[in-house]
């Protein structure tokens, strides 16, 4: 668990003086934390405590992640307002979401998988929505209010309802932002 937290504060690129700072600016990076120690011990099966800690996350950053998901290495938010992460759904390294995303299920199966399944350094941009049995590659940006119902390959961006590949990534968003000076 901390492991995955460090590599978590690495994604948000917060200095010593940044990572205080955002202690009284409710900074989204303690979203991903809360999120982490309720999966933790989700998967403790230590039961009351990991819903307790989603209900904080909904109560203080409007934002719903299941202690259910599974979500590797370096994960961030970039606004937590609206974001809707469901039970079951898988996420790769330097997943990134903006705000009023939602991945989740639909009321549909395929070869018993209902939830998205998605790929390293992959960034969901805001309002858009992963539903259902889908794939997601990796190094794809999901354009804003795009929906994702169909399979996704790598090295893309997609865009519109449905989402159609609009053009191939020349550098991964998650990947570009790492760079970043804060």
């Amino acid at each position: 668990m901390f492991t995955l937290i460090k590599s978590d504060y690495k994604a948000y690129g917060l200095s010593f003086k940044g990572l205080i700072m955002s202690v009284f600016n409710f900074s989204t990076f303690w979203l991903v934390v809360l999120y982490r120690m309720s999966h933790y011990l989700y998967k403790k099966r230590i039961p009351i405590l990991p819903r307790i800690l989603r209900s904080i996350g909904i109560i203080f950053y409007g934002a719903e992640i299941s202690q259910g998901a599974e979500i590797g290495p370096g994960f961030r938010i970039a606004h937590s307002v609206g974001v809707v992460i469901g039970t079951n759904v898988k996420a790769g390294a330097h997943l990134e979401v903006f705000q009023n995303v939602t991945i989740g299920g639909r009321d549909q199966e395929r070869n018993g998988q209902i939830k998205p399944i998605i790929g390293d350094n992959v960034t969901i941009f805001t309002g858009a929505v992963v539903a259902g049995p889908v794939t997601v590659g990796h190094n794809v940006s999901v354009g804003a209010n795009a929906v994702v119902t169909e399979d996704i390959s790598s090295n893309l961006v997609v865009a519109g309802v449905p989402a159609k590949p609009v053009r191939e990534v020349g550098i991964p968003h998650s990947l570009r932002s790492m760079n970043r000076v804060i």
